[in-house]
């Protein structure tokens, strides 16, 4: 996929990487983000006023299926979807609290809504010539964080959806590809970044996913992705602890 000419949506696109995507990509595409804050979409455009926003908490069926209705109409030509939004609540597996709010939440956010937008959007993205869905994901997948043990399986989960839609696309106009991301510095982690684990900028890693989707690539694994998948094949233990120290 050239992402030049193109039509692209960006969940989560109103700050970190979501909005790195998109300063990125706006030059020589339209560029649509949605997230739930007015306030932060309203920054994001004051940063790249070429951007188009919409107002969506995309975990909300009703909200979701109503800008998914008012896109098809303003813009025909949507061809490239990228589900970027995401979030965690840490977890504590340890103990006996209820751990059903952060379960539900997190399989909610990164799993449930992008791929029932993914499904929404099908239809639509069948009927262009050239199209994409970009699913992105994390290298926790292969070597999951205890603290975050929820939202580590919804990434899995959407892992696993990404390669069985590529597979089912296959001989369509579609491409389907996975981004899996390394550590970087944003408001995903609060502030509060691992000690002595170097985190990559939003720029970079936005630049180095984009560099993979032209590329052709069905999966891009961005910084030190592709070493934690390998470590979750031959030694998981050792992976193991130096994601959870």
């Amino acid at each position: 996929m050239k992402l030049i000419g193109d039509t692209v949506l960006i969940t989560g696109g109103s700050e970190g990487i979501g909005l790195a995507l998109a300063q990125a990509l706006e030059p020589n595409n339209t560029v649509i983000i949605c997230g739930r804050s007015q306030e932060k979409l309203k920054h994001a455009k004051s940063l790249c006023n070429g951007l188009h926003t919409e107002v969506c908490d995309i975990t909300d069926v009703a909200q979701r299926q109503a800008m998914v209705k008012r896109l098809l109409v303003l813009f025909p030509t949507l061809n490239v979807l990228i589900n970027n939004a995401g979030a965690k609540r840490p977890t504590n597996l340890a103990n006996h609290e209820d751990q059903n709010a952060a379960m539900n939440h997190d399989m909610l956010l990164n799993f449930s809504a992008p791929a029932e937008l993914c499904t929404e959007l099908l239809p639509h993205l069948r009927s262009q010539a050239k199209a994409c869905i970009v699913n992105i994901t994390t290298g926790l997948v292969y070597l999951p964080k205890a603290k975050q043990a929820f939202y580590c399986a919804a990434k899995s989960a959407l892992h696993s959806f990404t390669l069985s839609l590529a597979w089912a696309l296959k001989e369509s106009s579609v491409e389907v590809c996975e981004v899996s991301l390394p550590l970087v510095d944003t408001q995903f982690h609060q502030s509060e970044l691992p000690k002595n684990m170097q985190a990559m900028t939003p720029e970079e890693a936005a630049n180095k996913t984009l560099r993979g989707i032209r590329k052709g690539k069905k999966h891009v694994y961005v910084g030190k992705t592709l070493l934690a998948h390998c470590l979750s094949l031959i030694a998981p233990d050792i992976g193991m602890a130096i994601v959870n120290r």
